[in-house]
């Protein structure tokens, strides 16, 4: 058992709320106790099979990365799927927080932790990202072609590359990279500017994959899912140190889409 206070002034100390991005909502989502709990379950975001999980696993709260409510929200509403999930959580007595752009900037966060899993030597905050938000790497030794590292990143990414977009010369050689995850075609410009041969993200729309062509920068579209899977094996092991409460991470595929 943990006071679920204490729990979270352990996750603002990895993710501080302070770092959160203008547009985010990052924290509490749903708080319904100020008392101890016994379980967590960590989850990428919240939907219906997620929750179904939560109450079968008796958990008490739910910690995830993408906030469940994002704006305004007029009324809950159990004939949309937010009010739906709200009404389900408050009847089971689970409460969610959300660690979101702040897990994204912080020092072992979503962005630091991707270019470990991908491999990549002397991570660093990207220089012309102001946001704190992307990062640069470099590939060991003397680097890779565009169409290797593309295979290389499904495999450590544990993600089939059918699920994968690129935009410039397969045969490229790649030596420093620069990423986002989740979705960051916005800091394109930032990554070229950078020096990066390729810059990986996700969510990447037509007239952005036509921007970078232009301006000769390669860009691998991992998926939003793809690059931001790996949070919650992450956020497990950064918070191995809290024996007395029981972690648990969430089993439900919570990608949206089917490779054809």
């Amino acid at each position: 058992m943990m006071n679920i206070n204490e729990f979270i002034a352990e996750v603002e100390k990895i993710a501080p709320l302070e770092l959160q991005e203008e547009w985010d909502n990052s924290g509490w989502q749903i708080k319904l106790t100020n008392g101890d709990i016994s379980k967590v379950m960590v989850a990428l975001e919240v939907n219906g099979e997620v929750v179904r999980e939560a109450v079968n696993q008796k958990a008490d709260l739910l910690l995830v990365h993408h906030p469940l409510i994002f704006g305004k929200i007029a009324r809950v509403d159990n004939n949309n799927i937010t009010g739906k999930l709200i009404i389900e959580l408050i009847k089971h007595g689970i409460s969610v927080y959300s660690t979101h752009t702040p897990f994204d900037k912080c020092a072992g966060g979503n962005n630091d932790y991707l270019g470990k899993v991908l491999g990549l030597e002397n991570v660093q905050v990207m220089e012309a990202d102001f946001t704190g938000l992307c990062r640069t790497g470099m590939v060991s030794g003397e680097g890779m072609s565009a169409s290797e590292f593309i295979g290389h990143a499904a495999k450590a990414l544990k993600i089939d590359k059918k699920f994968f977009n690129y935009a410039g010369s397969i045969d490229a050689k790649i030596k420093k990279c620069g990423w986002c995850t989740g979705a960051g075609a916005e800091f394109l410009k930032a990554a070229k500017i950078t020096g990066c041969d390729l810059f990986i993200t996700g969510d990447l729309k037509y007239h952005a994959a036509q921007e970078a062509r232009e301006t000769g920068i390669n860009v691998l579209d991992c998926g939003h899912f793809g690059t931001e899977q790996i949070f919650c094996e992450n956020m497990l092991t950064l918070l191995d140190n809290l024996p007395e409460i029981d972690i648990i991470q969430c089993g439900v595929d919570l990608n949206p889409f089917t490779a054809i």
